[in-house]
C-alpha cells in the first residue's frame, strides 16, 4: 500500500486550517475581490449575495452568498462552495466558520481535491484548538488505488493519527478489508484495526481476526490476536493462528506461535509455521499432524510441506499414531517421515530408521526403512527388519505386511533368509529358517498360521512329562521344502508338518538342563533390541492437542459470528 495515502490529511489540515491559529497573534488580510450585492443590517451582519470570492493567503473562496455576523465572530458561506489552492481544491453546499470557538465545518456534499486524492462527505468539521479534524458521513477517501469507506473519519493531529470507530472498508487493488474500529499512523506508516476485522487478500484467502496491524510500506500485515485465514475456492482448507504475520508482496504467511493448518482433510499444528503461497511449499516445527478422515497423527518433528507434490516431510522423531479402535492404536517412532499425498485414495508414506513400531501389546517391530502404499495396502519393510509377535521373533532380508480394513493385518510375508524363532525357556528356542515365509492373521492381529518355505532347516523342542522326576525332551532337528504351522491364539505351536523331502531327526534328553542348546547356522536372538512404546507420553501429547483442538473451535465460532 503506497504510504502517501496515510499522510493526505495531514497536509491538508497544515494548508487549509492550521494558519487559522496564527491569526491570534497577527491578523492576516482577508481580500473580498468580488460580490455582486454587499448589504450590512441592524444585527451588525453582513451579507454578500451573486458571485461572493474572497481571496488569502494564496487561497480562493467561492460561494453564491455569505454572511459574516461580526458580534458573535461567525461566518457562514452557502451555494456552490469552492475553497481552492494551487494543489487544493474542496467542494460543498455550506461552510461555516465561529471564530468564538474555533470550528470550522464545510457540509452538503463534500468533495476534496489534493494531487491524486480525493475525499468525499457529508460533512467536514475542524477545531483549531484541540487540533482534531472529522469528515462525518458517508466518508470515502480515494487515493490511486486505494479507498477508504466509513461514516465517521477523525485525525488528531496532536497524536498524528486518523480513526474511525463505527466500522469502515479498505480497498486496495484486489484485497479489501472492514473493521469496527481502525487507526492510521501516518508519521510510522502503518495501520492498527480491531474488532470484527474481515480481510480479503487477493481474491485467494479471507481473513477473519480481532486485531491486525497493517505496515505499509513493508507490505506486511501483523494479526497479534487468534485469527483465521480461509482459502475462498474451498473454504474447508484454511489456517487458524494465535499470533502470525503475512507478507502480501511476496504473498508469505509466518507465525512463531500456535497454528494449525486445515487441508483436504488433514490437520497440521505446530509452534512454528513458515508458507510460501506462490510456491506452494512451507515449514513446520513440533508438528502435530491428524488425518481427520482415517483417524491418524503424527506427532513432533520439524520438517517443510509442498502443496504441489503433495509432500511432507518431518525429521527429528516424529511419531505416528493410527487408531483402529478407541482400545487399540499403532505406534511408529522414527528419525523422519515422508508423506506423498497424491489424492484421497491414494498416498506413499516412508519412514526412515524405523525405531520401534507397534501394531497392538504383542506385536513390535524395526527396520532401516519402510514404505506405506495405500493403493495396494502394504508395508514393506527395508534394511534388517524384525519383528516380535509376543515371544515369537521374525526377521529376513525383505518383510511385507499387507493389511484388510482399518489397518488390521492381513498378513506378513518375508523374503531371503526368512527366520522364525520362538523363545520356550530362558535358553530354549525353536527355530525355523528358510528362503520365504508367510504368516497369516485372524481378526484384531491375531497370528494363526505360519508358512515357511524353500531350503527349510528347522530345530523344534518337544517335552514329555511323566512325572516330576522324570521328564524327557525330544528335539527335532528336520530339512525340507516346507513347513506349515497352526497356532494357538497366537502363541502355542498347535500343529506342525515337514513336507517335500522331508529329513528329519530326533534326539530324546532325559535331564534337558544338563544339554547345550542347539541352533540353526543363522539363529540370532535378539530380544534386547525390542523397542519400548511410550505410548503414555503420546496420549498426553494427543490430550493437549484435543484440549487446543476444542479452543480452537470456540475461539474460530466467536470470532467468525460476528462476520
Amino acid at each position: 500500500m503506497n504510504s502517501k495515502c496515510c499522510f493526505f490529511l495531514l497536509g491538508f489540515i497544515l494548508l487549509f486550517f492550521y494558519q487559522g491559529i496564527s491569526k491570534e497573534k497577527k491578523k492576516i488580510q482577508i481580500k473580498l475581490i468580488h460580490a455582486d450585492f454587499i448589504q450590512k443590517n441592524e444585527k451588525n451582519a453582513f451579507l454578500l449575495i451573486g458571485h461572493v470570492h474572497f481571496q488569502h493567503n494564496g487561497y480562493k473562496l467561492f460561494c453564491d452568498r455569505a454572511i459574516y455576523y461580526k458580534n458573535s465572530n461567525l461566518f457562514s458561506g452557502y451555494g456552490n462552495v469552492q475553497l481552492k489552492s494551487d494543489k487544493n481544491k474542496i467542494f460543498s453546499q455550506e461552510i461555516e466558520y465561529h471564530g468564538n470557538s474555533k470550528n470550522l465545518k464545510v457540509s452538503g456534499k463534500v468533495v476534496l481535491f489534493q494531487e491524486n486524492i480525493k475525499l468525499t462527505a457529508n460533512a467536514i468539521n475542524y477545531n483549531f484548538r484541540k487540533k482534531i479534524f472529522h469528515a462525518i458521513k458517508n466518508v470515502v477517501l480515494l487515493f490511486h488505488e486505494f479507498k477508504l469507506s466509513t461514516n465517521i473519519l477523525e485525525y488528531n493531529l496532536h497524536l498524528k493519527k486518523i480513526s474511525y470507530k463505527k466500522g469502515g472498508f479498505v480497498f486496495y487493488k484486489d484485497s479489501a478489508l472492514y473493521s469496527k474500529e481502525g487507526n492510521f499512523f501516518p508519521v510510522e506508516k502503518k495501520a492498527k484495526l480491531k474488532l470484527e476485522v474481515k480481510l480479503i487478500l487477493s481474491k485467494k484467502y479471507t481473513v477473519y481476526s480481532n486485531a491486525m496491524e497493517y505496515l505499509f510500506q513493508k507490505n506486511k500485515i501483523n494479526f497479534p490476536s487468534p485469527t483465521i485465514i480461509i482459502e475462498r475456492n474451498n473454504t474447508d482448507n484454511f489456517i487458524y493462528t494465535k499470533e502470525g504475520s503475512f507478507f502480501s508482496k511476496e504473498e508469505i504467511f509466518l507465525s512463531k506461535k500456535y497454528c494449525r493448518i486445515h487441508y483436504n482433510g488433514k490437520i497440521v499444528a505446530g509452534d512454528y509455521l513458515f508458507f510460501d503461497h506462490k510456491k506452494k511449499y512451507g515449514f513446520i516445527k513440533n508438528v502435530f499432524l491428524e488425518d481427520t478422515k482415517k483417524k491418524s497423527y503424527i506427532i513432533g518433528g520439524n520438517g517443510y510441506y509442498d502443496l504441489v507434490s503433495g509432500l511432507i516431510s518431518l525429521k527429528n522423531h516424529p511419531v505416528s499414531v493410527i487408531k483402529i479402535s478407541a482400545d487399540d492404536s499403532i505406534f511408529l517412532y522414527s528419525d523422519a517421515i515422508k508423506i506423498y499425498f497424491k489424492n484421497d485414495s491414494a498416498y506413499l508414506i516412508q519412514v526412515f530408521s524405523v525405531k520401534g513400531l507397534f501394531m497392538n501389546e504383542n506385536i513390535q517391530g524395526k527396520s532401516d526403512y519402510l514404505i506405506y502404499k495405500k493403493l495396494n495396502h502394504s508395508i514393506d519393510f527395508y534394511g534388517n527388519p524384525i519383528f516380535w509377535i509376543n515371544n515369537q521373533q521374525f526377521s529376513g532380508d525383505f518383510i511385507s505386511i499387507h493389511l484388510k480394513r482399518d489397518f488390521l493385518l492381513d498378513y506378513l510375508k518375508i523374503f531371503k533368509n526368512a527366520l522364525y524363532i520362538k523363545k520356550t525357556n530362558s535358553n530354549e528356542f525353536n527355530q525355523i529358517q528358510g528362503e520365504i515365509m508367510i504368516g497369516f492373521f485372524h481378526p484384531k492381529n491375531i497370528l494363526s498360521k505360519i508358512l515357511i518355505k524353500g531350503n527349510v532347516k528347522s530345530v523344534i523342542s518337544h517335552y514329555l512329562f511323566h512325572n516330576k522326576e522324570n521328564i524327557k525332551k525330544i528335539i527335532n532337528k528336520s530339512s525340507c521344502g516346507m513347513i506349515y504351522m497352526d497356532l494357538e491364539e497366537g502363541k502355542k505351536i498347535k500343529k506342525i508338518s515337514c513336507i517335500n523331502n522331508a529329513n528329519s531327526e530326533l534326539l530324546f534328553l532325559h535331564n534337558p538342563s544338563l544339554n547345550e542348546p542347539i541352533f540353526i547356522p543363522n539363529f540370532s536372538w535378539r530380544e534386547k533390541e525390542k523397542p519400548k512404546n511410550e505410548k503414555y507420553f503420546i496420549y498426553k501429547k494427543m490430550e493437549k492437542y484435543r484440549k487446543e483442538s476444542l479452543l480452537e473451535k470456540k475461539e474460530i465460532k466467536q470470532i467468525i459470528k460476528y462476520n
